[in-house]
């Protein structure tokens, strides 16, 4: 059930890894003067399916993905009270609204009750594949080329190499799959679907109205 008299309003945007969910959260954020919450940024404190096959072939449950602290975060930051980043010690004070990244929409039972207005991003996997190709190799950009020796060459080329072999047999093994099986149960229960190839600024503004138009229902009815 949901909490009891929440002093905020929670907004969690899914999508599919390099769907646009971080760049929409910034967003919205900025537009609703917010705070953020960012799912990766728990991965240290969180427990995910060691393999994903198994997991997609077992019934795909997203309550095995656990996420405790990020759930008691979520729902203090929704009570009014302010949280420390399990990754940096950043604190993060309390607004009228909270913006947070959630694959899973109100799919997981330990999220679902924190929640007040779900919106999927819809990115073409292909598109999605490809922004996440591109944010992760930035990490092996080497910015003077030129004054690069050549165990640096080497290293970055072995690097590049070894991650685009890693993330593309992963994607064939059942990362495709995991990210259609996990936006197809978001979307299920969600409040809108979003055309994640519109521009971010228009898709900021399309949320922002919806949000806002849910609350005055809300309030409307009591």
């Amino acid at each position: 059930m949901p909490e009891s008299h929440p002093t905020n309003f929670v907004i969690a945007i899914s999508s599919v890894s390099g769907g646009g969910k971080t760049t929409l959260v910034e967003k919205v954020a900025k537009l609703l003067s917010g705070a953020i919450l960012l799912f990766d940024e728990y991965k240290t404190v969180s427990q995910y399916p060691q393999d994903m096959r198994k997991w997609l072939d077992d019934g795909a449950d997203v309550n095995e993905w656990k996420t405790p602290q990020f759930a008691r975060d979520v729902a203090a930051l929704r009570r009014g009270e302010s949280v420390t980043l399990p990754r940096d010690g950043r604190i993060v004070q309390p607004c009228e609204y909270i913006v947070i990244e959630e694959p899973m929409g109100r799919g997981r039972a330990e999220m679902a009750p924190h929640i007040d207005f779900v919106a999927v991003l819809n990115t073409p996997l292909e598109i999605a594949l490809c922004r996440g190709i591109m944010r992760d190799t930035n990490r092996f950009h080497i910015k003077d080329l030129g004054g690069a020796t050549r165990e640096q060459l080497v290293n970055s080329h072995e690097g590049l190499y070894d991650y685009l072999r890693g993330y593309l047999g992963f994607y064939l093994y059942a990362g495709r799959e995991l990210y259609i099986t996990v936006q197809e149960q978001a979307t299920a229960a969600c409040d809108l679907v979003l055309d994640g190839q519109l521009p971010v600024d228009e898709l900021a503004k399309q949320l922002v109205v919806a949000v806002e138009h849910a609350r005055s229902d809300r309030t409307a009815c009591g």
